[in-house]
């Protein structure tokens, strides 16, 4: 069997040269398969009389997958060729390659290329060969590869691009069989091509002249060889399809630069266009917006650290009174659903608590599938959330994901939607093509605060926001608790929480909090700080929740000074200085002298340093690891450490274990090769806010050495380390 494939640019006359050479083979008795691989889905029309087959793509639409049989997508045409049509979506979207890809795919399966054809030809535009209408020249197809073009300049310039594509798929190998020239009678129109086959180094098989039988020939409905079998046409379609049959040579695929394609077919030497020498002036009207927001994994071109659907949709979540529609796949929604809930799960099944928003989110799907993202997937998009905004939701949040970002639907139109009740904010993050899990969490916090935030609201006294909590936090509740422990004491009132289980009237009214305290001061908080001062003006206190006795000091000070409350301060510090040191006293008989090292993804661990200072321990080494949510380590303790490495190698980690001896090992995450080599305990990536941070995790550290867990209790050390780690 051989298998060829004919390109060429759209309206070039490339279906119409297909159809005369597959039925140059039917008239020799040979069994032939055509396969229209253009969305016009007109390749085997004329061999059809005129009929339109039902496209593989339509039946795809119509059938379950294990209801798909070969004999419903190939039709029977002139002396017996047997003809398929990929087909594709509307223009304007979908994705018409996606359609080739899932035409072969089903043809393979249902084992069409099994059956005792002498000749599959494919016919296929070749405006642009994408991976989708670059299939037929993979090596698993086409044995051989003919290129129809004109001798205008676009279509030669086609003809070069899939020149282009056939040296993508072959080394060594050579597959190109030649040009064949379908003349429109312009000037120099031979000499045009006949140079661009030179230069390329393939041959011109056929040179088909205009006529007007081919216009006749399709009024009747058929090929022209049908219709004109004694043309002198006719016998040049029956040469060229001799000149396939006998196994001709075959050449490398050679394509020319842009710049030798127009000296070679236009006779003309241009040279490349000088960049811009001097810096364009632009008005205040007209200079862009530095209105963008990056996650450190792309400013640093890092590989991927997760999916920016998946980040983003753990943000929306946290929006009460609001849906989260996914626009992609089921299963999109249904990792991201597991990934988002699966801390809530273990917090309820561990500890007893209940994190709402956690358990259960507001999560739905458009249930994408391949029909879908052939076709596009706008329209049961909008039947999705028109079925939402029955519910009245306050907000209807659409997350795009890698389907929808590739076939380019058109969800900006969906906005269109909202309703006086309902308010739809579109978070473009289209899967990983926007970025990393950082990148997502960093579009949803732009989009939800650009989409709601009101700018004119004016601020009131005694008011505060909550910025950048994490939602993927055990700590988190804990640390509202304590926040607003010290909040209340200075008689401050809590305004919104952005974005963490916040109602939208509160996103709203943001603007009302006088004072912006930020959580967490890394990569994550610093860009959510940077967005709202520059675009709304926020004013934001210098440091972030507190971890510590000394942080908190300064962050309680600081918060009381904004507001004119500096009198309130020492009574509360004093409180729990005494209740610090009381703490320390405890716990100096049983730590003192213990050697400490430490490897750690937390770039500030300050509240750990103090305290094992304040408790006379011995830090021999202390390992900081790259993070891909921060990139600032410092430390007012480095006197007190034996060794300080940064991008310190966690391989390495055993080694410094068996060298040093430490008492306790302090890091993020215990592998299981550490088993009876030390005793760890975890330092967790987001730590308890507030005075007593230090003390609490030295609690932890005087019961592992208090309580004799290696001699026989192995199974109670593994479940102290996972309810209490």
């Amino acid at each position: 069997m051989k298998e060829i494939a004919i390109y060429g640019k759209g309206g070039i006359g490339k279906s119409t040269i297909s159809a005369n050479v597959s039925a140059a083979f039917g008239n020799q008795k040979k069994r032939v398969l055509q396969v229209g691989c253009d969305p016009k889905h007109d390749s085997t029309r004329l061999l059809l009389h005129g009929e339109v087959p039902q496209t593989v793509l339509d039946y795809l639409r119509e059938t379950a997958p294990d209801k798909c049989r070969l004999q419903d997508i190939v039709f029977e045409g002139w002396r017996g060729i047997h003809c398929v049509e990929a087909g594709g979506p509307e223009p304007g979207v979908g994705c018409a390659g996606r359609g080739i890809l899932t035409t072969f795919e089903l043809l393979d399966r249902l084992g069409v290329r099994k059956s005792a054809y002498d000749l599959v030809l494919y016919d296929v535009l070749g405006d642009v060969v994408c991976g989708g209408f670059a299939v037929p020249m993979r090596r698993e197809y086409a044995d051989e590869v003919y290129i129809v073009t004109s001798g205008e300049y676009m279509s030669i310039y086609a003809a070069n691009n899939i020149l282009r594509g056939l040296k993508n798929y072959d080394a060594e190998k050579h597959r190109a069989g030649g040009i064949i020239f379908n003349a429109r009678n312009l000037e120099d129109e031979a000499g045009r091509v006949k140079r661009f086959a030179e230069a390329v180094g393939l041959p011109i098989l056929a040179s088909i002249p205009r006529s007007d039988l081919f216009a006749a020939s399709e009024r009747s409905g058929c090929c022209l060889l049908e219709a004109y079998p004694d043309s002198e046409i006719a016998e040049m379609f029956k040469d060229l399809a001799a000149r396939i049959d006998a196994a001709p040579a075959l050449y490398p695929a050679a394509p020319l630069s842009d710049l030798e394609l127009e000296r070679v077919v236009l006779g003309r030497d241009k040279k490349a266009p000088a960049k811009v020498s001097v810096p364009i002036a632009l008005d205040a009207a007209q200079a862009p917006e530095e209105n963008q927001f990056f996650s450190k994994n792309l400013v640093a071109r890092e590989p991927l650290h997760g999916c920016a659907f998946s980040g983003a949709m753990g943000i929306a979540v946290m929006v009460k009174n609001s849906l989260c529609l996914a626009h992609g796949p089921k299963s999109c929604a249904h990792i991201t659903y597991q990934s988002i809930t699966s801390i809530g799960r273990k917090t309820l099944l561990e500890r007893g608590i209940v994190l709402p928003m956690q358990v259960a989110p507001p999560i739905v799907s458009s249930e994408m599938n391949e029909s879908v993202m052939v076709f596009g997937g706008i329209e049961e998009l909008r039947l999705k959330v028109k079925a939402l905004l029955e519910k009245k939701p306050e907000v209807i949040f659409v997350l795009t994901t890698c389907p929808s970002g590739i076939i380019g639907d058109d969800v900006e139109t969906i906005t269109q939607l909202a309703t006086a009740d309902t308010k739809i904010v579109l978070i473009k993050t289209d899967g990983n093509i926007t970025g990393d899990y950082l990148q997502g969490i960093i579009e949803a916090y732009v989009t939800i605060g650009r989409s709601l935030i009101d700018k004119t609201v004016n601020p009131r006294p005694d008011t505060v926001n909550l910025i950048a909590e994490k939602m993927v936090a055990y700590v988190t509740p804990e640390n509202y608790k304590n926040i607003k422990a010290l909040l209340d004491a200075l008689g401050l009132h809590i305004n919104c929480r952005f974005l963490y289980e916040a109602e939208p009237e509160e996103i709203k009214n943001l603007m009302r909090g006088s004072l912006n305290l930020l959580a967490y001061s890394d990569y994550m908080g610093r860009t959510v700080r940077s967005f709202l001062e520059k675009e709304y003006g926020a004013v934001f206190l210098d440091a972030p929740f507190p971890v510590g006795m000394e942080e908190t000091k300064d962050w309680l000070r600081q918060v009381a000074h904004f507001f004119g409350k500096d009198h309130l301060t020492d009574g509360i510090i004093a409180d729990y200085e005494t209740a610090y040191d009381r703490e320390i006293a405890a716990l100096k008989p049983y730590l003192k002298g213990k050697k400490l090292m430490v490897v750690t993804y937390n770039h500030n661990i300050e509240w750990i340093l103090k305290t094992a200072v304040d408790l006379e321990m011995d830090i021999q080494l202390v390992g900081v690891l790259n993070y891909s949510q921060d990139n600032a380590f410092a430390t007012a303790y480095r006197d007190q450490i034996g060794e300080l490495v940064l991008n310190y190698n966690q391989e390495r980690r055993r080694q410094d274990i068996d060298r040093l001896k430490p008492d306790l090992l302090l890091a993020n995450y215990i592998s299981q090769d550490l088993d009876g080599a030390v005793s760890t305990d975890t330092i967790p990536l987001c730590p308890e806010a507030g005075f007593m941070s230090g003390v609490r995790l030295a609690r932890r550290w005087c019961d592992v050495f208090k309580l004799n867990l290696k001699e026989g209790w192995k199974q109670d050390e593994a479940l102290y380390r996972k309810y209490f780690a």
